[in-house]
């Protein structure tokens, strides 16, 4: 016959093993909590992860507020649509990438920073393309285009397209311009300013954080003429 005093200690094993079990119930729900908050979100198609597809340096969402570099090449084509590239190494992309053209994407002049024509770009010519954070992983990689710039005067440096981080005015009268990208220019204090596309006089006060500009620039990063993009 089982004594009250063994009943109890029962009672108190099952207590023991109930409790157990809702603990690693806890632990193992928090695990898959986890895990969930860290798994990357899918780019449609591409079969790869958004912060795999974005490349080195982004990470989907969070690419806007840091600054990527373009990819440059040469082109191989031109269409209604889109640019097929062959990127050669020391691109964020190596290899044959087709930029897609939306109704939104800048393509630009690297001498002057005009609109150019898509149809006027040709095969031969080295462009180079920001591009949007996402890359789907098809054979060719494709992206969307978010600026263009082409035109680019043999052994010229190309133009930078950038984000304002700040625009600090010096005693001198001078100008220190620094891009999200961390990119740093010195502005002296009679560089030419341009407006994109208006009749609106602009100067270097105009320049603020957030604002985007398209740089030209030395070797020494010493801006030579910018032009700033309406907001």
């Amino acid at each position: 016959m089982i004594t009250d005093k063994e009943i109890d200690l029962m009672k108190k094993k099952n207590n023991a093993i109930t409790a157990i079990g809702m603990a690693a119930l806890m632990t193992a729900a928090g695990v898959l909590t986890a895990m969930a908050a860290q798994s990357p979100t899918i780019v449609a198609g591409s079969g790869m992860s958004q912060n795999e597809a974005a490349g080195p340096g982004t990470v989907g969402e969070n690419a806007a507020a840091e600054e990527q570099a373009p990819i440059w090449g040469t082109i191989i084509s031109v269409d209604g649509s889109s640019i097929d590239l062959d990127c050669p190494a020391g691109n964020v992309f190596e290899g044959e990438v087709i930029v897609n053209i939306s109704d939104d994407t800048l393509v630009l002049d690297g001498e002057n920073g005009y609109p150019v024509e898509l149809k006027d770009l040709q095969a031969g010519e080295t462009v180079y393309a920001y591009i949007g954070p996402a890359m789907a992983m098809s054979l060719p990689p494709q992206a969307t285009g978010e600026v263009v710039i082409g035109k680019i005067p043999a052994d010229a440096k190309a133009p930078e397209y950038i984000t304002v981080k700040s625009m600090t005015a010096n005693a001198d009268g001078s100008w220190s311009l620094v891009s999200t990208a961390g990119t740093e220019y010195a502005v002296s204090a009679d560089c030419r300013i341009l407006p994109y596309l208006t009749r609106q006089i602009v100067s270097l006060e105009d320049v603020e954080q957030g604002s985007n500009l398209l740089v030209w620039s030395d070797s020494e990063n010493q801006a030579q003429k910018l032009v700033l993009f309406a907001r």
